[in-house]
């Protein structure tokens, strides 16, 4: 081995890259005054370890974007369970809930993956308390983790923005590597990620929260520190002891925290349909609404959905519309909608289909069944592509057969 891969491993030895934070080597770290936000910060010794932290009390009237903190405090938690299903979310409050969001040497997880800042916010009496762990040597993990832990249980619920995938199964990656003997386990963790995919993906582009912010919050970040150049500047920490763009991390994980409060106000009312600022997003509510079986309440979103001037999106509500009336037993407003549908697209297989098994098994009109179906037929074999099901050329060419020998062709 050469001298300089062993001095090249060596430099990663003691920053930590190299080994576990338990290998990472165990020099006892002295306090520094005002290391970087002189005021804000503190230093606790656990036993295991100092804990760095620093921690913010925000006022509540404090705005962010074009909502306010206090907000948050008068959402409650019923609309929730349109969003997500796999909790109770009945008598949920925001005052009682902790906010996490983390900053890694790494986005793709793992065992190799630190979280070296863990941001957290929680309502306290007329405040916003945001507290940041910051792990200053590697060395401090265990302590930093178990300082973390025993705030993380004081709160039953979490609320994180892709926490489910990311944030949360790091965080317990690393409590049981460094021999917790218990992992963070919230007894409801509402991700926000999730719930805006399925309240606005219609209309936006990304779902990320650069985009809802600057979308859905009215809220445009100046300055701020790219997410992928993070693990770099903390490895430069570790490293040179440049403090520098650190300061900058600190703050985008501030502003993280922040979005997910006032972002959580406009996920709840909108579920609740009473902020539903673009017909499109009428689309996605009459969605949820149809998979809680609230047929009624789908139908008229669906409705006001076609008034966004998306074409696209005015069809699959029309086809949304005309399932219902279906499931119903509706089958005028059902057949109107179909011929609609033809009408507006006609190269779309299903409304011809639909009509030919209404004429078929409801109307007994074998004539008009055997005309949907053979239009139904030519357009397949005009279509590029294969179909699947009962659009697929055999399953069409079966329908038509089938109906030229009720008629006695």
């Amino acid at each position: 081995m050469s001298g300089e891969i062993r001095s090249r491993l060596e430099r990663l030895r003691r920053s930590g890259e190299l080994h576990g934070a338990g290998q990472a080597g165990t020099k006892s770290l002295q306090p520094r005054q005002g290391f970087l936000f002189p005021g804000e910060e503190e230093e606790h010794d656990l036993g295991v370890g100092r804990c760095y932290l620093r921690e913010l009390k925000i006022p509540l009237g404090q705005s962010h974007g074009r909502g306010r903190l206090a907000e948050a405090l008068h959402c409650r938690g019923e609309a929730l369970s349109l969003l997500d299903k796999t909790r109770d979310w009945h008598g949920f409050q925001a005052a009682g809930a902790l906010f996490l969001d983390t900053e890694t040497t790494g986005l793709s997880g793992g065992t190799g993956t630190w979280v070296f800042l863990i941001g957290l916010g929680w309502f306290e009496n007329d405040s916003f308390i945001l507290r940041q762990y910051f792990l200053r040597h590697p060395v401090e993990e265990r302590a930093m983790l178990t300082h973390f832990t025993n705030t993380a249980s004081r709160f039953d619920t979490l609320v994180t923005f892709n926490g489910r995938a990311f944030d949360l199964p790091l965080i317990q990656s690393r409590q049981v590597l460094a021999g917790l003997a218990r992992c963070t386990e919230p007894k409801r963790h509402l991700d926000l990620l999730y719930c805006s995919r399925r309240l606005w993906k219609e209309r936006l582009p990304s779902c990320s929260l650069r985009s809802l912010e600057e979308s859905i919050l009215g809220l445009k970040r100046y300055g701020d520190i790219p997410g992928e150049e993070i693990p770099a500047v903390y490895f430069n920490y570790l490293r040179r002891g440049e403090t520098a763009r650190l300061k900058q991390v600190f703050q985008h994980n501030v502003l993280d925290i922040l979005s997910m409060v006032t972002l959580l106000v406009r996920v709840i009312r909108a579920a609740a349909g009473e902020a539903v600022e673009h017909p499109a997003d009428f689309y996605s509510l009459g969605k949820l609404h149809l998979e809680a079986g609230e047929t009624e309440r789908a139908a008229r979103c669906f409705a006001q959905s076609m008034q966004c001037g998306d074409e696209r999106l005015a069809q699959a509500a029309l086809q949304q519309m005309a399932a219902i009336h279906k499931k119903q037993g509706r089958w005028q407003e059902a057949t109107k909608l179909w011929h609609e549908l033809i009408r507006r697209r006609p190269y779309d297989l299903s409304p011809y289909v639909e009509l030919a098994k209404y004429y078929e098994h409801q109307a007994k009109e074998y004539e008009a069944a055997l005309e949907s179906a053979t239009q139904a037929l030519s357009r397949a074999r005009q279509r590029r592509g294969p179909a699947s099901g009962e659009l697929s050329l055999p399953a069409l060419q079966h329908r038509l057969t089938r109906l030229r020998r009720k008629l006695g062709q």
